[in-house]
């Protein structure tokens, strides 16, 4: 997996960001802030954090924290057979950052480190609001929107990983 990424620059001057293997527990605070403000603390603890082959990314810039996403070896609900996908959560960038490139740094990271763990793909439960984001890196809907209680309207995508990335 590449560490350090080059990303355009766009309104705000951003420095080279360091993208590196973090504990879950170091997700939590932007996950929250960003993804779920109005739920308690124990909403962003969620299953398979702490697997073994879960990996936490945090994205730095200067020494701070501006965005984390999560990867778990886990299938998508559709899959009919034995597939070897990572199920992208939990991604979030600073509110005022977002926009800039930072999330997809974050995302072909996480998409790095599944081809490199034979991945054949990457699924997620997109919010509505970020499906365009998720399409312009090559992920594909399945199916309608979908309500997820307390968060709000998803769709699932996914994105085959066999070509490159970069």
């Amino acid at each position: 997996m590449r560490t350090h990424q080059r990303l355009k620059r766009h309104t705000r001057a951003v420095s080279t960001p360091d993208i590196r293997r973090i504990p879950a527990a170091e997700t939590r605070g932007l996950r929250r802030a960003v993804l779920r403000p109005h739920q308690p603390p124990e909403a962003v603890v969620y299953p398979g954090d702490d697997d073994q082959d879960t990996l936490h990314l945090g994205l730095y810039s200067d020494g701070r924290l501006l965005g984390v996403a999560s990867l778990y070896r886990e299938p998508p609900p559709y899959a009919l057979k034995a597939i070897t996908s990572w199920r992208l959560r939990g991604m979030a960038v600073e509110q005022g950052r977002q926009g800039q490139g930072l999330g997809a740094a974050l995302l072909k990271a996480c998409m790095d480190h599944a081809m490199e763990h034979r991945g054949t793909q990457l699924w997620c439960n997109a919010r509505a609001t970020a499906s365009g984001f998720y399409r312009s890196l090559g992920f594909i809907q399945h199916g309608d929107v979908f309500e997820l209680p307390g968060i709000g309207p998803h769709h699932l995508m996914s994105r085959e990983l066999k070509e490159s990335v970069r």
